[in-house]
């Protein structure tokens, strides 16, 4: 079993064995969560700072709770390898520290970087129309952190979700936001959660205070095709 992080503060320094599923033993991304995990989020409550001014907190709020922006993010036991992978869905705490410390996604070491960037994997769409032409290289926002080039491969080959993908490199990947929910405040010291996700770009607006992330968000510039 992985063992936890080795701080209390963020970024973390981790210790970590690949995981693998099922009789096949297939990998299970470094960044994904297990079914055994679970939210743990019932300390949110309304809190006023020492201007006067409410917002979003836990009331038993940790430093470690908060980013250097000031957003609160969402809270998830670490338990993985108990129960099942839930692949489409990324556990907080490891996600963000991938996308801040440069990890593989799907194993959990340095990611793969060159002289051209740092190796992302994205499933083809309308945002990625022109690669791998060279003169239109590819460049928006991603909750995806980056991969080595032995672990692109093998998602290439068996993620579902990644159907034919394409492979770039980005020479200055920006943390730019984050990905979660809003919530506002109902009675009694209370909070009630809107019911559609929502993106969160820092210093673009006043819902701060009132957002949980989930996951970190990365504006991909400077890109360039590359091939696994």
């Amino acid at each position: 079993m992985p063992e936890t992080p080795t701080t209390t503060r963020q970024p973390r320094v981790y210790t970590w064995s690949p995981q693998t599923w099922g009789p096949h033993h297939i990998p299970v991304p470094f960044a994904a969560s297990w079914s055994g995990e679970h939210p743990d989020n019932d300390q949110l409550h309304v809190r006023t700072d020492h201007k006067g001014v409410p917002g979003l907190a836990f009331r038993d709020e940790r430093p470690e709770d908060r980013d250097r922006h000031g957003v609160l993010w969402a809270r998830m036991s670490w338990a993985p390898g108990t129960g099942k992978p839930q692949f489409a869905q990324m556990h907080p705490l490891r996600q963000r520290d991938a996308m801040l410390l440069k990890l593989c996604q799907v194993c959990g070491k340095p990611a793969d970087r060159t002289r051209e960037g740092w190796l992302f994997l994205e499933a083809r769409g309308p945002h990625t129309a022109g690669l791998p032409d060279p003169g239109d290289p590819y460049q928006g926002f991603t909750p995806k952190p980056p991969v080595c080039s032995g672990c692109a491969i093998l998602a290439a080959r068996m993620c579902p979700h990644l159907g034919d993908p394409i492979a770039f490199r980005s020479r200055k990947p920006l943390i730019a936001g984050v990905f979660g929910g809003l919530y506002l405040p109902n009675r009694n010291g209370r909070v009630l959660a809107l019911p559609k996700d929502d993106h969160l770009y820092y210093g673009r607006t006043n819902a701060t205070r009132w957002f949980l992330a989930s996951q970190l968000i990365t504006e991909l510039t400077k890109c360039t095709p590359a091939t696994l």
